[in-house]
């Protein structure tokens, strides 16, 4: 009788012709809500489902030796100080799509995002940097990075988009949105956005890893910072600034790049990244919209502290101001042809003369007793940059006022275009192509690589709304297990809505599965299961069924 009621039950929730109201289950990845920076340790290899919207608590770490597994179309909510972090040996699997990107975001509602809502990701690997054993930026316990494998692998990172990252354990103590410390050129990484950072965007600390196609979008501390010896290659990213949000206690530039912390390091290896169509606009979008009074936007590219960095064939503009060598160790490199900025478009008004600013008009000598100064290396002729008085895009031929619906194309026959080169023996291995920046000229912004996968609007986006209507999707019933609590079986009555393999397991408070009920193709229909937990202890444990297009998990409770 009972078994009729609940199939019963499960025909008058799904009955045909009804209109169907459904969002995606949710799950914690973690030690659960509001536990800051509590500990939790993934110490087995674990996939995640698309069909299922998972909060990230606390500081989850994937332990050493371990793998996640992040199919396309899986988002991830970030709650206060969560952050995730893979350790070195250990893989992250995250194969997102053009269709269907895999999203870290905020918590919160559409509307009440901010930068710094929650941690960021963090991957880790045994690729060499020039320090010791160093631990990873942000007072992450326990996150130790570097060695020698140069080719090291730390999985797989496409098609991701990470938002209102950043959090702020306290001053000089953030989270950025992806951090990489000593990741290998094994790890393949491209199609990143990163969106609202309270600190900076992308950072590399040492490392070899290779990366394309990257975006930040509204951070507020840096959009690319390098150092502890970073040497991978990078190509096609784009920068673009909220004029309204940037650090309130730092500068916010464009590129920073330091080798360490010293501005005479001779720490190796060198910080020596090459960059490649590259295409950054500040906050400065026209001659009426730039940032408001108070604001502490700097340089598009602030490069000191002895670092080698390799800037090509990219844009740079809308910022203050542009450039700054900012030692002479640096300014050396940049003189001697170790460090090269070449066939770059620049756009930024020099430092008025008797400026009282920080960084005075001294940082753009014509030349000095010593070392050419920044200007005369930036105009040597046979480096073919190109340097604007305007901080407007227009003296490019980019012209664009709404960052929600961007467009930061050149024009056909703008400076840009068609003023490329790829000669330098550094570029071996890049794409080659005719264009300075990110993007091809007079092509429209929508079928550029950007398209379909990043958001530019972020803040009013829901990540798991309700739908309805007799198109939504057939819908599935795991039904709660009965008796509950138990000892030591219960029965769990669920249904298949659609031909195809299904997985019925159950897993432990650790996420450990400790029982497979179900691992065959179904037909669709009205099933039931009978669990023994004979030889398990007391306490909760979780069942989760899985199949074509569906995915739902309940708690039950053994109780000796």
């Amino acid at each position: 009788m009972k078994k009729c009621i609940l199939l019963l039950l499960i025909a008058s929730l799904f009955g045909a012709g009804q209109a169907l109201a459904y969002a995606k289950p949710t799950a914690v990845l973690g030690p659960g809500l509001n536990s800051g920076r509590t500990a939790y340790h993934q110490a087995w290899n674990r996939t995640l489902s698309a069909d299922t919207v998972y909060t990230l608590t606390g500081l989850y770490y994937v332990d050493s030796l371990y793998t996640i597994t992040i199919p396309a179309g899986t988002t991830v909510l970030g709650d206060t100080a969560a952050t995730l972090i893979v350790k070195r040996g250990a893989k992250i699997y995250a194969t997102g799509s053009a269709h269907e990107p895999i999203v870290f975001t905020s918590l919160r509602a559409p509307g009440a995002r901010n930068p710094g809502d929650w941690g960021g990701v963090i991957l880790l690997g045994r690729a060499p940097c020039n320090k010791v054993e160093p631990l990873i930026e942000g007072g992450i316990i326990g996150g130790s990075y570097g060695g020698s494998v140069a080719d090291d692998t730390t999985g797989v990172f496409k098609y991701v988009r990470i938002e209102y990252c950043g959090y702020r354990f306290q001053l000089n103590n953030e989270v950025n949105g992806l951090t990489m410390g000593g990741v290998g050129s094994g790890t393949e990484l491209h199609h990143v956005q990163v969106s609202y950072s309270f600190d900076d965007s992308f950072e590399w600390f040492g490392g070899t890893v290779n990366a394309k196609y990257l975006v930040c979008f509204g951070g507020t501390d840096d959009e690319f910072d390098t150092d502890f010896g970073y040497a991978g290659n990078v190509q096609f990213c784009f920068g673009l600034r909220d004029p309204y949000f940037w650090d309130p206690t730092g500068e916010s530039n464009g590129f920073e790049s330091d080798n360490d912390g010293s501005s005479t390091s001779a720490a190796v290896p060198y910080t020596s990244a090459v960059f490649s169509n590259v295409t950054l606009i500040g906050p400065y979008l026209s001659t009426t919209i730039g940032p408001p009074i108070g604001h502490r936007y700097q340089y598009g590219a602030v490069l000191r502290r002895s670092t080698k960095l390799n800037v090509f064939n990219s844009i740079i503009g809308g910022y203050p101001w542009g450039l700054s060598l900012r030692d002479n160790f640096t300014k050396e490199f940049a003189r001697d042809s170790v460090m090269w900025l070449n066939r770059i478009s620049m756009t930024a008004p020099l430092l008025p003369t008797g400026s009282t600013h920080i960084h005075d008009e001294t940082r753009w000598p014509a030349a000095d007793a010593r070392i050419p100064g920044v200007l005369a290396y930036f105009n040597r002729t046979n480096y073919r940059n190109y340097l604007s008085s305007q901080r407007h895009l227009a003296a490019v031929g980019i012209n664009m006022t709404d960052i929600n619906n961007p467009n930061p194309v050149p024009a056909i026959g703008s400076e840009p275009d068609g003023s490329a080169d790829f000669s330098n023996g550094k570029l071996a291995g890049f794409a080659t192509v005719q264009y300075r920046g990110a993007f091809k000229p007079g092509d429209s912004f929508a079928t550029q690589w950007t398209a379909e996968w990043t958001n530019f609007n972020p803040q009013d986006t829901d990540y798991n709304p309700v739908q309805t209507g007799t198109d939504a999707p057939i819908a599935k019933a795991l039904l709660q297990n009965f008796p509950n609590p138990f000892n030591p079986s219960t029965r769990i009555v669920y249904t298949v809505p659609s031909k195809g393999h299904v997985v019925l397991k159950v897993y432990d408070v650790a996420g450990k599965a400790v029982a497979t009920l179900v691992d065959k193709d179904m037909a669709a229909g009205n099933y039931e299961i009978n669990f023994n937990a004979e030889k398990l202890a007391s306490g909760v444990y979780f069942y989760s069924l899985s199949g074509v297009g569906f995915s739902e998990t309940r708690k039950m409770v053994l109780l000796r």
